[in-house]
């Protein structure tokens, strides 16, 4: 999925639980182009981002020239961040809490795209353009650098794609439906940010003295929430009535790679040493701890890559395929782990295993140890 390949290390220290290894640095990762047609289609890339370690700059080309605007047809395009645990459409629907992503929409008029006949309409904004923090929400959640008196009232939201409208300045029309976009991003808190959006190299604003040669509220950005310490990027179009495409073009992000999310959404069953209660693991043993992923019905253990796996620290040494107990039928994934490598100790109750499935999912479990204890 990506032309820049990032491996990312597991290097968490693994004793009574997770305990997150620092932020694995900054970086500059170019995502491979998006095409996305129908009537729906969405997805995210596989990295998480730490905005609490540093900025993050999201760019992009936005080329919505397959958009189709006939009567009963139209489609929204979005591409932005959000927290674990979220769709990659509308990761939330009227209230914040998950990212901030743009969202566009088109002139509803029939045919607007066309291009328009000559002379008509007489005022032709043909795309908007807008940050989102909650799907349905629209320009009155822009309060920076402070809340508009008139949110309907901006520049740089709409734009016109054929120069018909007389209205228009050579800096908004003729964009011919292609648009670069640049989305800025900064933490305030672990749970707080700010958002800004350059479009075509310029930034967005409101009009506040009736003066449509000045902007007045300029730069124009949003607050939003989320988990800033685990934030994905996603992307994804919704249309009806007609097949719909858009492209998302040289996408870029400029910030800190961090570990994934301990999240519930990515937790599958494990079962350490298989039909053994408790699971009693001798530390000094020279042998090896059996660890099973386990097959559920919305999971298949088979998914998984066995080369990114890793168990309270330590690699396995092998693997297999094969329906472990409770013998239900279904294949698991059966690792061996040397256990001289297990970074466990005397006082440990639990250990997790972590790793990605081969489309680059994150996947973690967690099971109940019981340690030998010296001098028995």
């Amino acid at each position: 999925m990506r032309k820049l390949i990032f491996v990312l290390a597991l290097t968490l220290v693994l004793v009574l639980g997770a305990m997150p290894a620092s932020a694995l640095g900054p970086v500059i990762e170019n995502y491979d182009d998006i095409t996305l047609s129908g009537g729906f289609q969405a997805g995210h890339f596989p990295d998480w981002w730490d905005l609490t370690e540093g900025d993050l700059v999201l760019s992009f080309t936005y080329n919505a020239n397959g958009l189709v605007d006939d009567a009963g047809a139209h489609a929204w395009a979005e591409l932005g961040v959000r927290s674990p645990c979220y769709g990659d459409f509308n990761p939330t629907w009227q209230v914040e809490g998950a990212g901030v992503w743009l969202s566009t929409d088109y002139d509803w008029t029939a045919n607007t795209f066309d291009p328009d006949p000559p002379g008509a309409p007489s005022l032709d904004l043909d795309d908007k353009l807008i940050l989102q923090k909650a799907g349905g929400h629209g320009e009155g959640d822009y309060n920076l650098p402070s809340l508009p008196p008139n949110p309907w009232a901006n520049h740089r939201v709409w734009w016109d794609r054929d120069g018909v409208d007389p209205w228009q300045n050579d800096q908004t029309a003729n964009t011919g439906g292609i648009y670069q976009i640049v989305i800025s991003l900064h933490a305030t808190s672990d749970t707080t940010g700010t958002a800004y959006m350059n479009i075509r190299d310029l930034d967005q604003g409101f009009e506040t003295d009736g003066n449509w040669n000045t902007i007045e509220l300029t730069p124009a950005g949003m607050t939003f929430t989320g988990d800033m310490k685990h934030l994905q990027v996603f992307y994804g179009l919704y249309g009806y009535g007609a097949t719909h495409t858009v492209v998302f073009e040289d996408i870029t992000v400029d910030g800190v790679i961090g570990e994934p999310p301990m999240a519930p959404c990515f937790e599958r069953s494990i079962d350490i040493k298989p039909g053994s209660d408790p699971n009693s693991i001798n530390l000094k043993s020279k042998g090896v701890v059996p660890v099973a992923v386990l097959t559920t019905d919305d999971f298949d253990a088979s998914s998984v890559d066995p080369e990114t796996v890793s168990f309270a620290g330590a690699s396995p040494v092998r693997w297999t395929i094969e329906d472990v107990c409770p013998y239900d039928g279904r294949d698991d994934l059966l690792f061996h782990f040397k256990t001289e490598e297990l970074d466990l100790d005397e006082n440990s109750t639990e250990a997790f295993l972590m790793g990605y499935t081969f489309g680059g999912e994150f996947i973690w479990g967690t099971d109940t140890v019981n340690i030998v204890r010296k001098g028995r």
